[in-house]
């Protein structure tokens, strides 16, 4: 009997090891885990490039009140312009200088009857389209009705010149007979356009698809039968061209091998293996199809100021306000630890890695970071931080299992009950236009997420030591 009795203790001794093992593995792996994610969101990944190292990870995005904004004015062009024309009147291009009896004319670059509050208005609205496209986060755009000036500010950012390029690019689409210059085809006809590519052997090509109206594909069908390569009757090739132009620049000239009855024309932009060409062909496209996809300016627009305008925080400001706020929340984790002792160490570190997560998740959103945006996050870390410390409380209870367990599902449910209606607030705060509202919705709509999934899978690590002595 006690042979029996001593056999199983042993076995019960020998399952705890198991279990405390298990247990000493899944926490080291947590912690090495965080450990490894702290590194990457506070330090970054770096790799060499060229003469210098390089960090992988996205640079956040600044708003415009912690980094600067681009302030972009455009006027209407009041200048003039030369132009030829030939006998019948028709607009001669650096395509077709071939032409005897040109006449050179000189004219303003805006007529005065589209000079109208109509007209300008239109620009504007075509302005906040082609932006929209982009899908700027964040802009403001005010207009002068009186003389059609429109002030633009946008993020200091690699979309801000494109920005500045759009407002002021006509936009004007044609596909013509390259030999008569007669308009075929032109943005009325377009229903849709966009960047596609395909990939073979030979590499990437990338071409513009480009989809026609109703009225437009009937039109196209009878162009690919007309503008083909056919034999004379003395068995030369006769190729009839056409040229697709962008604001009386060309695109492409070319002739059709069948007949299109579908309403799509693809125009091949390049193929390349590089992928830093492969980019420069998506982005050409790209610029391409806005201007397919919007309206035509009415008027021709000029850029009077393009500047980018420094925020009057200093990043010597930005690292004083950075270490202050990481001195407090190292005072905050100390005063956890002191207060639980061994138990809050694994929960202190469950708390570093929250922030590291919800750094790295706000790099790879977009997220324009303002000094509102910034309580945001202050407050997504407080909130984390005060939930660990109700589960910690809960934790350390001399209560038995069932009334553990109990206390947890009514501090989880608490919890989800002030979080609902601060979830609802920053979804509406998100939907805004203005930068400082837009950022603080985005920011804490991330926070909460990432706090709600985040401790879903800590939780249950934290409480592993309940479990174990069940």
């Amino acid at each position: 009997m006690k042979e029996k009795e001593k056999a199983k203790n042993v076995s019960k001794q020998k399952q705890k090891g198991k279990k405390s093992v298990k247990k000493a593995l899944i926490i080291s792996t947590y912690v090495i885990l965080i450990v490894l994610i702290s590194l990457i969101s506070f330090i970054g990944i770096y790799v060499q490039d060229k003469n210098k190292m390089s960090n992988v990870l996205r640079e956040y995005i600044l708003g415009t009140d912690l980094f600067g904004a681009r302030n972009i004015v455009i006027k209407v062009d009041n200048g003039t312009q030369t132009k030829k024309y030939d006998e019948q009147g028709n607009l001669v291009t650096d395509d077709n200088t071939e032409e005897t009896n040109i006449t050179t004319v000189e004219e303003p670059v805006n007529k005065e009857e589209v000079l109208t509050a109509e007209n300008y208005q239109k620009v504007k609205d075509i302005v906040i389209s082609r932006l929209e496209y982009m899908k700027l986060d964040y802009y403001e755009i005010k207009s002068n009705e009186s003389d059609g000036t429109i002030y633009l500010e946008v993020p200091e950012s690699s979309a801000a010149d494109y920005a500045a390029q759009y407002s002021i690019t006509k936009g004007e689409f044609k596909i013509s007979d390259y030999d008569t210059n007669e308009v075929l085809l032109s943005n009325s006809d377009v229903k849709d356009a966009k960047v596609q590519y395909a990939t073979t052997e030979s590499g990437t090509t990338v071409y513009l698809n480009i989809k026609f109206t109703k009225e437009g594909s009937t039109k196209l069908k009878d162009i690919s039968n007309t503008y083909v390569k056919t034999t004379d009757s003395e068995g030369n090739e006769v190729i009839k061209k056409l040229k697709m132009t962008l604001d009386d620049t060309t695109i492409k000239t070319t002739y059709f091998d069948e007949e299109i009855n579908d309403g799509q024309i693809q125009i091949p932009l390049g193929t390349s293996t590089d992928s830093e060409q492969i980019q420069n062909y998506l982005t050409q496209g790209a610029n391409i199809a806005i201007f397919l996809n919007t309206d035509q300016m009415p008027i021709t627009y000029k850029i009077e100021v393009n500047r980018l305008v420094y925020s009057d925080i200093t990043a010597n400001t930005l690292k004083i306000l950075l270490i202050v706020s990481t001195i407090v929340f190292a005072l905050l984790l100390v005063y956890m630890i002191v207060k639980y002792k061994k138990e809050a160490i694994l929960v202190a570190i469950t708390n570093i890695g929250f922030v590291a997560i919800l750094l790295i998740v706000i790099r790879y959103t977009n997220v324009d970071i303002t000094l509102t945006g910034l309580v945001a996050i202050a407050l997504s870390i407080l909130l984390e931080y005060i939930f660990l410390m109700d589960m910690l409380k809960v934790k350390t209870e001399k209560i038995n299992k069932e009334s553990k367990g109990k206390a947890v599902k009514v501090t989880i449910i608490n919890w989800v009950e002030k979080l609902i209606p601060l979830a609802i607030m920053a979804v509406v705060f998100a939907l805004g236009r203005w930068e400082p509202v837009y950022s603080v919705g985005m920011l804490l709509f991330w926070g909460i997420t990432i706090l709600v999934l985040y401790n879903l899978v800590t939780l249950k690590i934290m409480f592993m030591k309940d479990e174990k002595n069940k």
